[in-house]
C-alpha cells in the first residue's frame, strides 16, 4: 500500500513541476506577471515539499 502512496506522490511532484515550467514558458493562462510568478513559486515549493516527503518515506521503508 505504501508503494501506491509513493507512486501517487511522484505523480504529484511531476505534475506540479511540469505545470510550473509550462506557466513559465507559455502564455497558457492570461494573468498579471506577478500573479504568474507567485503561482510558479507556489507550485515549485509544493513539488519540492512533496519530493522531500517521498524521500523520507522511502528512507523509512528501507530501514
Amino acid at each position: 500500500m505504501k508503494y501506491i502512496q509513493h507512486f501517487l506522490g511522484i505523480l504529484v511532484v511531476v505534475l506540479c513541476i511540469g505545470f510550473a515550467i509550462t506557466l513559465l514558458t507559455t502564455d497558457l493562462i492570461e494573468m498579471e506577471a506577478w500573479r504568474k510568478k507567485l503561482m510558479v513559486v507556489v507550485f515549485l515549493c509544493y513539488g519540492l515539499f512533496r519530493a522531500f516527503r517521498i524521500y523520507k518515506g522511502i528512507k523509512s521503508i528501507q530501514k
